[in-house]
């Protein structure tokens, strides 16, 4: 069961580069602008090999790693493929977010790992007013499905 962390001011320097809002803030992003930003949103730990999203599953959330790795895992029928080990300042989910909500790869903690994850809500808020945002989404979603 993934645990709920307290956010520190360190945040700021995880998401500001990881979802490119140097335009939006030049200066450091403060823990208060986090919060502010991502009311919904909030820091987790996973301990090693416990699922953060599964295939199929119904879900818009976005997720930076934070510390530790994540394992994006695929079923292609009765197999199962490793497709890729993400490290710290890592986006995932991002197809999820853009397509129709469906999980098309499976997310689990490759060793005990800190994640932040995005509450759709938040992060639509601050792609409506952001389209670069949007765009910069749209283009890691389009690598990652191959199209």
């Amino acid at each position: 069961m993934p645990k709920l962390m307290d956010m520190d001011k360190k945040i700021g320097d995880l998401l500001k580069p990881a979802l490119r809002l140097d335009k939006f803030f030049r200066d450091k992003l403060s823990l208060d602008s986090v919060k502010m930003l991502f009311p919904l949103s909030g820091r987790y730990r996973y301990d090693k090999d416990e699922y953060i999203l599964t295939q199929g599953e119904e879900s818009k959330d976005l997720y930076v790693v934070e510390a530790g790795s994540v394992a994006i895992t695929k079923t292609l029928g009765t197999a199962g493929v490793e497709l890729a080990v993400l490290k710290p300042g890592s986006i995932f989910g991002e197809i999820a977010l853009i397509r129709d909500g469906v999980r098309v790869a499976s997310a689990v903690a490759a060793e005990e790992c800190r994640v932040f994850r995005l509450d759709y809500r938040d992060i639509q808020s601050l792609m409506t007013g952001h389209p670069e945002l949007a765009d910069h989404l749209k283009e890691l979603a389009k690598q990652r499905s191959g199209g």
